[in-house]
C-alpha cells in the first residue's frame, strides 16, 4: 500500500555534475569521519546511440524504502518508520549485529569502526521537521537534488520516474524519483 505522504529524495540525474557537495555536506552535518559516508556519488559512463560516451552520475543515500529489509531483519527494533516513510534508526537499541548492512540492497548502512554499530541516513528528519532541507540538499552547488513528497512528484511531473542510470525500482519499494527533462 502506498503511502500518501511518503517522503524521499528527487534526483535530477541529467543536472549532476559529480561533484561530491551533497556528499561532503551530509559528511559535515552528520559530524562523520572522513571514510564514511551517508552519501555516495557513482560514476557511470554511458554511450549514446551515437557512440559518444559521457558520465553520468548517481547520488544516492538511504532510499526510505516502502518495505525497508534493514527493519525487517533488525533482531531489537532499532529501525522505524515515521508516518511519512523515513526509515529512523535508533542507535540506542542498536546491539551491533550487523545483519542491516547486507540486508540493504543499496548499501546504504554503514557500521561504526568505534562500536560497532550501524548508522545511516535519516533524511536530515531534525532538519525536515523544522521547516528545513536536508544538508546534502542544501550542499547541491547545482541544485539537481530535493526531498519531497515522493508520491506527489510522480503524479504531477511526467519526467519522474524510479528508474535512472543505474538505479530502478524493485521489491523494497525504493523512494527515490528520477526527474529527466531532457532527451
Amino acid at each position: 500500500m502506498d503511502n500518501k505522504f511518503q517522503k524521499g529524495f528527487i534526483f535530477r540525474q541529467e543536472n549532476c555534475v559529480g561533484c561530491g557537495g551533497c556528499s561532503v555536506a551530509c559528511q559535515i552535518h552528520n559530524e562523520l569521519p572522513e571514510d564514511v559516508r551517508f552519501r555516495k556519488v557513482d560514476l557511470y559512463e554511458v554511450t549514446d546511440a551515437t557512440g559518444r560516451v559521457r558520465d553520468v552520475w548517481l547520488s544516492h543515500s538511504c532510499m526510505h524504502c516502502t518495505n525497508p529489509t534493514c527493519m525487517a531483519v533488525c533482531p531489537v527494533g532499532a529501525f522505524i518508520k515515521r508516518p511519512d516513510g523515513i526509515v529512523v534508526l535508533d542507535r540506542n537499541k542498536c546491539t551491533s549485529c550487523g545483519l542491516c548492512k547486507p540486508a540493504c540492497p543499496y548499501d546504504a548502512i554503514v557500521l561504526s569502526k568505534i562500536d560497532g554499530k550501524a548508522a545511516k541516513c535519516n533524511l536530515c528528519v531534525e532538519l525536515l521537521d523544522a521547516g528545513l532541507n536536508p544538508a546534502c540538499v542544501d550542499g547541491c552547488p547545482v541544485k539537481c537534488l530535493e526531498a519531497g513528497n515522493v508520491s506527489q512528484v510522480l503524479a504531477q511531473k511526467k519526467s519522474a520516474s524510479k528508474q535512472g542510470i543505474g538505479y530502478s525500482d524493485g521489491p523494497n519499494g525504493p523512494n527515490m524519483i528520477i526527474i529527466r527533462e531532457r532527451k
